[in-house]
């Protein structure tokens, strides 16, 4: 469900330690629902955050989240091959040759659903475990906690390997994100601590409610959320429409941009700030396209959004104008504008793009010409920056292509290579 609904956008389409580290903000905010506030119905929410944005980290880590969890929990616990835990304070080490034997020979029994797989955790770990038989109880609850917290620092250690240096980051990755979500499984089982009053909690059930196979925020599937706190508060008023989505890079379309642009002019005019718009065209794409095909066209287009977005903060919104031509709309003075331009640029060239097609595979480098306005510098509220932007797009064309127009100062290139970006 999660990877209909959220992968094939922004949301999700974001790298595996962006993931990672909205995944331990998220976490971190449980301490409310589960123990200061004691509130099951938050708490309920918070199990389902949870559960999703491990599944965007699976999904981005191109795991496959059964095979994973069957690998390491194939119906026992991976320490003592126990169907009940049994381990002790100083458990037995793992054996993963049997647990491989293990898991085939018994692959019939496999869990088929996330209630299965629940119920399965809840008969492996009863205290949630042997070697921490603790009643049940808010202390169990908060053991459960402070183990998911110990499993995303492995997480997190495992996703930083150097796959040069470690050729089984693979299998540390998978092992690690195995025992993670069983510790979820745990959470599920153990949630009712919350509150005297509170019942049994179904990992199916809370994340259904939340998401009901639709985004929680824009309620879509798949989400059209633009990202940046800006284009959500946009999406819940729903200003933002399935039509206003670009397919091929993710990124909203020239409809999109204009809605998002009309609302920072509505801002403007109510409490003026500085609102900037820098667009981008990529130099001499129409020959990738009559070399190389328009399949090959599409691929440079998606991974030059995916550079672009990168660079880009939350606050920072991203369009595709149409053809190979992009816009920010960010609110900030022209001298911070001239620099995420310059950050974009580099980026987009850091390397060639590797595209395969039919006659084999074939490289293509990825160049732009930028275009910068303001508001203060122009004297011009956000609606009329386009055009400008537009025509000093060109003139960066005309000039030999490859730059931003205007050009940035020497004290801001100085500033901008003492950071060493790109």
């Amino acid at each position: 469900m999660f990877r209909d609904v959220y992968f094939p956008t922004q949301n999700y389409n974001r790298s595996k330690v962006e993931i990672f580290t909205h995944l331990v903000k998220v976490f971190g905010g449980g301490s409310r629902y589960l123990f200061r506030t004691s509130d099951p119905d938050g708490s309920r929410d918070y199990l389902a955050k949870i559960f999703a944005w491990y599944c965007a980290l699976a999904n981005r880590l191109n795991i496959n989240l059964e095979d994973t969890l069957w690998q390491k929990y194939p119906g026992v616990c991976p320490r003592c091959m126990e169907h009940v835990c049994t381990c002790q304070r100083t458990p037995n080490d793992i054996d993963p040759q049997k647990l491989a034997t293990l898991a085939a020979s018994h692959l019939h029994q496999r869990p088929h659903s996330l209630r299965d797989w629940q119920a399965m955790f809840g008969n492996i770990y009863r205290g949630p475990s042997g070697a921490e038989a603790i009643a049940p109880s808010r202390d169990r609850l908060a053991m459960v906690f402070s183990r998911m917290a110990e499993e995303l620092g492995e997480v997190a250690e495992a996703i930083l390997l150097d796959e040069a240096i470690d050729h089984n980051v693979d299998i540390v990755v998978r092992n690690e994100m195995a025992d993670l979500c069983a510790w979820i499984f745990a959470l599920a089982n153990n949630l009712q601590f919350v509150d005297p009053t509170a019942t049994g909690v179904t990992l199916a059930d809370v994340s259904w409610n939340l998401y009901g196979g639709k985004c929680h925020r824009c309620q879509k599937a798949p989400c059209i959320c633009v990202r940046g706190s800006f284009g959500l508060e946009l999406a819940q008023q729903g200003a933002m429409g399935p039509s206003h989505w670009d397919d091929r890079t993710g990124l909203a379309n020239a409809e999109g941009m204009r809605v998002n642009v009309q609302a920072a002019d509505d801002q403007f005019r109510k409490s003026p700030t500085n609102w900037s718009l820098i667009m981008f065209d990529l130099d001499d794409f129409g020959k990738v396209n009559k070399t190389h095909g328009n399949l090959a066209g599409d691929f440079v287009l998606k991974t030059a959004a995916d550079r672009m977005r990168s660079v880009l903060n939350n606050k920072e919104l991203a369009f595709r104008r149409g053809g190979e031509e992009f816009v920010i709309l960010l609110e900030q003075d022209q001298r911070k504008a001239l620099l995420l331009a310059e950050k974009i640029r580099r980026a987009l060239a850091s390397s060639p793009v590797t595209v395969q097609n039919a006659k084999g595979e074939f490289q293509v480098e990825v160049r732009a010409s930028f275009g910068v306005a303001s508001t203060f510098s122009d004297e011009l509220p956000p609606s009329k920056l386009e055009e400008i932007a537009d025509t000093r797009m060109r003139e960066a064309k005309d000039a030999g292509k490859d730059r931003v127009h205007p050009p940035l100062s020497p004290e801001l290139l100085d500033w901008l290579n003492s950071r060493s970006f790109i």
